[in-house]
């Protein structure tokens, strides 16, 4: 009963955590942008700068974050990632100064980078010892939870107060969510010392190779398709309707990950990870060959419903491989992500702009999603199909 109750606030905790630093700290700025531009008077460029400053934050910290464990231990890097977190996203609503606002989203992306690779490998630690890695998605929730709260809220909060007022809102809630995500803490502390006295060398192969290429691929696909999809969508629905799809990809998201992972124990990680990519490839295109609010609502619960899914099994699958070191395989799996997600938008930029739609920036996602998924049918084709396969690709 302990062991289970343990379980129970290790997942609620990294849940929380993964609410604050992502789903607020960093996802909020996709409903509250269009507010921002006119009362900061930022324009398309600066909130394009902006949104790279963040992806760029996230890279460096998703690259660091692994070596940061194995020296402070993941307790002390969560902590101070989330403190970060709160602290600026308080900031972004006491400023209207450019240069600060953006020193403010560089460093969010540090704090949601910090969090995501602590977290996730305090929680996969843990599942692990208990035996119990089938319980991962419902970690990975978090995300797709905090998406959906973040666009809910914005909307009120801007109407009864305005962009800046909706920050300092989010990030107090953030503050109020600290204290029940502490359960995390404890596990983090348990599993930094296996990462300080253990410096394994990260997996090699064709297998992690291929993995990690992949899951580069599925960032810059799905980074295209999140920054642009309520843009997209503006052309089939009005305003207020195409915000609310971001709404419909987030709700998608939120039980996805926990149910991807109930597909992996059954069918196989690799299997299920092919899967998951290819109907993500389906629902970025959906909305290009089907221009209609139902294509672009279908495709957006297509969207909504695997991405997250593929960021449980992918990692899971990749700290497999180096049990001692989960938090450095993440912790690079997540860094070459995040070049995907600078490249991505920069491209899908200059191709919208020089074709006047988001067509082409969309197929060029859903084409990169889709090798991404096959890449890894070689080795799918090659796993052993017994339902361990799905911990152990």
């Amino acid at each position: 009963m302990k062991g289970k109750n343990n379980i129970r606030a290790i997942l609620f905790g990294g849940f929380l955590v993964l609410l604050i630093a992502m789903g607020i700290g960093r996802f909020a700025y996709t409903p509250l942008l269009p507010p921002m531009m006119t009362q900061y008077a930022f324009g398309a460029d600066e909130a394009g700068l902006l949104a790279s400053l963040n992806y760029f934050g996230y890279l460096v910290g998703a690259f660091v974050a692994g070596a940061l464990c194995r020296l402070v231990g993941e307790k002390y890097l969560l902590v101070a990632g989330l403190v970060l977190s709160v602290v600026t996203t308080i900031g972004t609503g006491l400023t209207l100064s450019f240069p600060v606002v953006g020193a403010l989203r560089l460093m969010a992306g540090l704090a949601s980078a910090f969090c995501f690779v602590a977290a996730s490998g305090a929680v996969l630690n843990a599942l692990a010892r208990e035996g119990r890695d089938g319980l991962a998605g419902l970690f990975y929730g978090g995300v797709g939870f905090g998406i959906v709260l973040a666009g809910l809220l914005a909307v009120p909060l801007v109407e009864h107060f305005n962009a800046s007022g909706a920050w300092i809102a989010l990030g107090l809630l953030s503050l109020l969510l600290l204290w029940p995500a502490r359960g995390l803490l404890s596990a983090s502390a348990r599993s930094g010392g296996q990462e300080r006295a253990v410096k394994a060398p990260l997996p090699r192969g064709g297998r992690f190779y291929r993995l990690v290429a992949a899951y580069g691929l599925q960032g810059f696909g799905y980074i295209i398709t999140g920054t642009f999809l309520v843009a997209a969508a503006g052309t089939v629905f009005d305003a207020a309707g195409a915000a609310g799809v971001w709404i419909v990809a987030g709700c998608a998201a939120v039980p996805s990950a926990f149910l991807w992972s109930q597909a992996a124990r059954r069918y196989g990680a690799l299997r299920s990870l092919i899967a998951a990519y290819l109907l993500q490839a389906l629902g970025i295109a959906l909305p290009v060959f089907f221009a209609h609010p139902a294509g672009v609502v279908v495709g957006a619960l297509l969207f909504g419903g695997t991405f997250m899914g593929i960021v449980g099994m992918a990692l899971s699958a990749g700290g497999n491989l180096l049990p001692s070191g989960r938090a450095r395989v993440i912790g690079l799996m997540t860094g070459i992500y995040g070049i995907g997600q600078i490249v991505g938008p920069a491209l899908a930029g200059f191709m919208a702009a020089r074709t006047g739609s988001f067509d082409a920036s969309l197929l060029v996602a859903a084409a990169a999603v889709c090798a991404g998924g096959l890449l890894l049918l070689p080795d799918a084709l090659r796993a052993d199909h017994r339902p361990s396969s799905a911990v152990t690709p």
